[in-house]
């Protein structure tokens, strides 16, 4: 529920999104998930919309947009799609990797 979108699965086109919540383990190495989403009719939220456990009625999922292309967005650089059934989703692929220095 503390997400900026509520309580869903946050997902992101750009792994480098994805890696700024990736915390490597005691031997370094990190862990990411590709997964295939289906997000039907998206809503696109211009606002943090705090404490959300649906997408906004007649909608099935949200997308975070940035100011690049809705000048009035408050997110910056990067999108953010986040779905809220987990039957919405399907792992891919289960990604290990270790940042290079």
């Amino acid at each position: 529920m503390n997400g900026l979108f509520g309580a869903g699965i946050y997902l992101a086109e750009n792994s480098s999104k994805s890696d700024e919540y990736c915390t490597p383990n005691s031997t370094g190495l990190c862990y990411m998930f590709l997964i295939r989403a289906m997000l039907g009719r998206p809503y696109e939220a211009l606002n943090a919309m705090n404490q959300q456990r649906l997408a906004p009625s007649g909608y099935n999922s949200v997308i975070g947009v940035t100011k690049a292309t809705h000048p009035g967005a408050f997110l910056k650089k990067y999108r953010e799609f986040i779905i809220y059934d987990r039957y919405q989703t399907r792992l891919e692929f289960i990604i290990e990797f270790r940042r290079v220095p």
